[in-house]
């Protein structure tokens, strides 16, 4: 039937079935337009995220003095006919060396004054643990000394001082007074990374003042004294035989997940009754933080998964959990990793559900054309 023979009914269901479908399509894109601008807006909220987390983008402040690397003077300041003459460089010490190094490769001392610090014996860390190191600094002076600081410096890498969730490279410790022939008593956490076995150097610096009687009429302070920088060994023993690897690290805001690691026996020997301990802290919460493992042989690894839970009040951002190992020894006894710290990620779902609601629109929309087809093919 031509479109000249259509009667006035006809014509009308042409119209409406038009209608029906013009409406459709505006209304399908009014409703994907601002989910597509959410998507690019997300990705280019992670691109520039990306952008600032590069290490590349980081900037140091090198406050070095007006003389070259070499120690020369500039050449506008050096006199005529005069070359510059290099610094001797035996005997410098390297400040920061840039591999792990033990402790003999830090031959030089600073002078030793009358407060020192020693390490008490038979003590040790294990490379990739924490462990409480204890300390004694004596005052070997005639004269009693007060404002006493001492400091420690990491050199390297391989060992630090604090925890493993916010290691220090420098920590200092400030005692009062110390009488003549006084020794006090104290300990620092150092955490020393997998590095091999060896003796690793701590260098210990004190700062002090002596107690001069004689000067109490001035009212003048007395100058401040230095003794060390020395070098204090650190023993660090073989790491545990056992290694974590995260595998599913997402949680969603005011949610719940399964968080996944893998468990890896790097060791010689089989390891049996291996148990896996999680410790976390707002906005993360968990009610299964124990998970068993059982017994790995050697190179053998096996998956290990948390019930991890987020609160109403949480925010997209990065944060840690703490997972530790205990396992039995081959002399019977159990022994125990350090809590470490491993990465989560709390994700916000928002974007993810404006593009499934979509699906309903499609759906009204699929439904509203098959009525226009069966209304225009009606006779």
């Amino acid at each position: 039937m031509t479109r000249e023979g259509a009667t006035p009914q006809q014509r009308r269901r042409h119209r409406i079935a038009v209608g029906c479908l013009v409406l459709v399509l505006v209304g399908f894109c009014g409703v994907a337009t601002p989910v597509a601008a959410a998507s690019s807006d997300t990705a280019t909220a992670g691109y520039l995220q990306v952008q600032e987390d590069q290490p590349g983008n980081e900037t140091e402040v090198n406050d070095s003095a007006a003389a070259g690397d070499d120690g020369a003077l500039p050449p506008e300041q050096r006199p005529e006919n005069e070359s510059p003459t290099p610094l001797p460089t035996e005997d410098v010490p390297e400040e920061f060396p840039q591999a792990p190094s033990t402790i003999d490769s830090f031959p030089v001392q600073g002078p030793e004054g009358d407060v020192i610090v020693e390490i008490d014996d038979d003590q040790s860390v294990r490379a990739g643990d924490t462990t409480t190191i204890d300390l004694e600094v004596t005052n070997d002076g005639d004269e009693d000394v007060t404002d006493v600081v001492v400091t420690f410096q990491a050199p390297d890498g391989s060992v630090t001082l604090g925890s493993p969730t916010a290691p220090q490279a420098t920590q200092s410790v400030y005692f009062e007074e110390l009488q003549d022939g006084e020794t006090e008593q104290f300990d620092i956490d150092v955490t020393a990374s997998r590095v091999d076995s060896g003796t690793y150097p701590l260098f210990a610096t004190v700062q002090y003042r002596v107690d001069d009687d004689d000067d109490d009429d001035n009212g003048d302070d007395e100058p401040a004294e230095t003794s060390g920088p020395s070098v204090l060994g650190i023993d660090v023993d073989d790491a545990h035989p056992l290694e974590i690897t995260p595998v599913e690290t997402d949680v969603p805001v005011d949610s719940d997940a399964v968080y996944e690691a893998r468990v890896t026996n790097d060791g010689n020997e089989t390891i049996t009754g291996i148990v896996a301990t999680l410790e976390v802290g707002p906005p993360l919460s968990s009610e299964s933080p124990t998970a068993y493992v059982g017994t790995l042989e050697s190179g053998e690894s096996t998956a290990v998964r948390f019930g991890l839970e987020s609160s109403s009040d949480a925010i997209e951002t990065s944060t840690n959990v703490a997972i530790s190992l205990t396992y039995d020894t081959g002399s019977g006894e159990r022994t125990s990793t350090t809590p470490s710290p491993y990465p989560v990620s709390i994700t916000d779902t928002d974007e993810e559900t404006d593009v499934d609601s979509i699906g309903p629109f499609v759906a009204v929309a699929v439904v509203f054309v098959l009525a226009a087809i069966w209304w225009l093919r009606r006779r």
